[in-house]
C-alpha cells in the first residue's frame, strides 16, 4: 500500500476514536432550552453566569423585591448531568438596593457585579466580592473605582478566564457602547479603558458582554440594524486575543426572535450558551434559557459523517481553514490539527462488535412530508417541524408524516439487526398525552421522496409495520428514538430491484387499533434544522 497523508490520518482517526476528549466542531445552534420552573420564576430571571466547571449558575431576579430592585441569586447541581436546584439569594452582604449582571471568575472565586449601593469617593457602580474557596462564604465587596465620567455609569462586567480583562458597558442617556480594560497581572491596579471601537460597536445600544475562555469570541446583545428583534445576540471573533475584533455576527433564529433576547453567558468549553429570553417564546416574562452549540462534522456535506470527511481535513492538515478547524472549542484554535481529529473522532457513528452501522439523516427539505388526512386541509414538505401524527392548526388533525433516506449502502441479502430512526424534539405541545403510532415502509425499492401534491396515503406499504408508543417529549432538544424497525428495514431491502445507495421510505401515522385521540410528538423537519432532521439507524449484522 501506498502510504499517503490520507492514509495515516484515516489510521490515525480510528486510534482516537478511543481517546476522543470533549470539543466540538465549526458550530450551529441547537433548540433553545428553558431552564424551567426550579430555576426562572414568575418574574424576569436574567444575565446568567455560569462557573468553568459548570456546576453553579449566577444570575439576577426580580422574584423577591420586584422591578427594579435585583438581587443575585445561585443555582448548584453536583454534575453537568444533573438538574439544577433550587436557587439561592446570596444575601445581605452582596444584596442590598439593587444588584444586577454577575460575572464569576473561572476559578470561581471572584463575582463581579453592578449595583446601585452607595460607591466611595471616586468610586463606579461596578463591584467584587471574594471568597477564599469554594465552601467558603463571600466577603464583603470592594468597589471597582470610576471608569467614566459625567453622567454615564459602569455596566455589565465579564472577566476574562486568565483575571487581565475586564469587558464592561457604559449605562447613560447616550448610546451604550462596548469598553475593556486591563492589567498586568491581578495584583496590578487597572489600567486605562479602551472603547473596543466601531467595528464592534454601533450608533444603537451594545451591552452585556460574554468573553469566551480563549478570549477569541465576544458575546453581547445590540440593538444594531440588521438584527431580528429590537435587542439581539452577536458575536465578534479574532484570530487570537492579540488581534483586533473582526466585525459582529447576529447568532441567528435559532437564538434571537422578534422581541428581544440579551445576557448571553458563553460556557467555558463553549458548547452552551446561556441567554435570557422570553415573550416571544411563550413565556411572559424573560426567562434563562440555554442552546447548544452543535458541531458540525460533515465536512464535504454529503449528509454522511465517515471516512471521506477524513480525507477533506487532510487536505488542510497544517492549515488555518475554518472549514476543518473545528477543535477544541467550537471555533477552532487557528490551525487544522490533532485536536480537530479528536473532535472528529467523538462524533463518528460508533459500530457494534460484529455489526456494521449506517446512519443516513434526511438530506432535503423533498424528503420529509405531511399529509393532512382531512380532506380541505394543506399537506406539506416545507414545514419547519413535523407534528407525529396531529396537528389540529396547519392539516385538521389527524395526519401521516413520511421521511425517505437516501444512500443506504446495503447489499441484497444482508441482515439487518437493528434499526431505529432518531427524532429532534421541537416543540413540547402535548407532547406528554399518550401516544399510539404504527410504522409502516413504503413498498418500492428506491424512494423518489415527496413532491406536490405530498400524498402518502396511497403508497403501498410494506406487511412489516411496528407499533410506537413513545415516552413523553418533555424538553426542546430532546433526542428520541423509535422502536426497533429491522423488519420494516428488511423487507425493504429484500425486494427485487433493490440495490446498494438506493432510499428507502417510512412512513408513520395513528394506531387503528388504539384510541382515535393520540398525543403529538413534534419533531425537528429538514426545513427546521438540517442538522437535527430525522435520523435513521441501521446494524448489519456479520455474516
Amino acid at each position: 500500500m501506498f502510504w499517503n497523508k490520507k492514509n495515516i490520518l484515516s489510521i490515525t482517526i480510528l486510534a482516537l476514536v478511543l481517546i476522543a476528549s470533549v470539543a466540538n466542531a465549526d458550530y450551529t445552534f441547537g433548540i433553545p432550552l428553558n431552564l424551567g420552573p426550579t430555576v426562572n420564576s414568575s418574574e424576569h430571571d436574567d444575565t446568567p453566569s455560569i462557573t468553568a466547571d459548570g456546576l453553579e449558575l449566577y444570575f439576577m431576579s426580580y422574584r423577591l423585591n420586584g422591578y427594579p430592585d435585583g438581587d443575585l441569586f445561585v443555582s448548584t447541581r453536583e454534575t453537568t448531568q444533573d438538574t439544577w436546584g433550587v436557587p439561592v439569594r446570596l444575601g445581605p452582604t452582596i444584596n442590598a438596593t439593587g444588584e444586577f449582571h454577575p460575572d464569576i471568575s473561572s476559578d470561581g472565586l471572584e463575582l463581579y457585579f453592578m449595583s446601585f449601593r452607595s460607591a466611595p469617593p471616586n468610586g463606579g457602580a461596578l463591584w467584587v466580592t471574594r471568597r477564599t474557596t469554594r465552601d467558603h462564604d463571600w466577603g464583603e465587596p470592594e468597589n471597582l473605582g470610576r471608569f467614566f465620567s459625567g453622567g454615564a455609569r459602569e455596566n455589565s462586567p465579564a472577566i476574562s478566564s486568565d483575571g487581565l480583562e475586564l469587558y464592561l458597558s457604559d449605562a447613560g442617556d447616550d448610546q451604550r457602547d462596548l469598553w475593556m480594560i486591563s492589567r498586568s497581572s491581578v495584583s496590578d491596579p487597572w489600567g486605562q479603558l479602551v472603547n473596543l471601537g466601531p467595528t464592534v460597536n454601533s450608533s444603537a445600544d451594545e451591552g452585556c458582554p460574554s468573553i469566551s475562555s480563549d478570549s477569541r469570541m465576544l458575546f453581547f446583545y445590540s440593538e444594531r440594524s440588521g438584527g431580528l428583534g429590537d435587542r439581539d445576540i452577536w458575536v465578534a471573533s479574532r484570530p487570537s486575543p492579540n488581534d483586533d475584533w473582526g466585525a459582529p455576527v447576529n447568532l441567528g433564529p435559532n437564538v434571537n426572535t422578534p422581541s428581544y433576547e440579551i445576557g448571553p453567558c458563553i460556557s467555558a468549553d463553549g458548547r452552551t450558551l446561556y441567554f435570557q429570553s422570553g415573550q416571544n417564546r411563550g413565556y411572559t416574562n424573560q426567562d434563562i434559557w440555554q442552546v447548544s452549540v452543535d458541531p458540525v462534522v460533515d465536512l464535504n456535506g454529503d449528509g454522511i459523517v465517515d471516512a471521506a470527511d477524513i480525507h477533506v481535513m487532510a487536505d488542510y492538515w497544517g492549515t488555518d481553514e475554518p472549514l476543518c478547524d473545528i477543535g477544541p472549542m467550537p471555533w477552532g484554535d487557528g490551525i487544522v490539527d490533532r485536536q480537530d481529529l479528536l473532535v472528529f473522532a467523538e462524533h463518528l457513528p460508533v459500530e457494534t462488535p460484529g455489526h456494521t452501522v449506517i446512519e443516513r439523516r434526511i438530506s432535503a427539505s423533498t424528503d420529509d412530508a405531511e399529509e393532512a388526512l382531512n380532506s380541505g386541509y394543506r399537506s406539506w414538505n416545507y414545514s419547519s417541524d413535523l407534528e407525529i401524527v396531529h396537528d389540529r392548526i396547519d392539516n385538521g388533525g389527524e395526519q401521516l408524516v413520511g421521511l425517505t433516506f437516501r444512500d443506504i449502502t446495503i447489499m441484497p441479502g444482508e441482515v439487518i439487526s437493528k434499526a431505529y430512526i432518531e427524532f429532534t424534539c421541537d416543540e413540547i405541545i402535548n407532547g406528554t398525552a399518550d401516544a399510539h403510532f404504527l410504522i409502516w415502509g413504503h413498498l418500492t425499492a428506491n424512494s423518489e421522496g415527496f413532491v406536490a401534491p405530498f400524498v402518502i396515503s396511497n403508497r403501498p406499504k410494506t406487511e412489516a409495520k411496528v407499533p410506537w408508543e413513545p415516552d413523553p417529549w418533555d424538553a426542546g432538544g430532546q433526542k428520541i428514538q423509535t422502536v426497533n424497525i429491522a423488519p420494516i428495514i428488511q423487507e425493504l431491502i429484500d425486494q427485487p430491484g433493490w440495490a446498494a445507495g438506493n432510499a428507502v421510505e417510512i412512513i408513520i401515522g395513528v394506531d387503528p387499533d388504539k384510541p382515535a385521540f393520540t398525543g403529538v410528538r413534534c419533531a425537528e423537519s429538514y426545513e427546521g434544522s438540517p442538522s437535527s432532521a430525522p435520523l435513521l439507524h441501521i446494524e448489519i449484522a456479520a455474516p
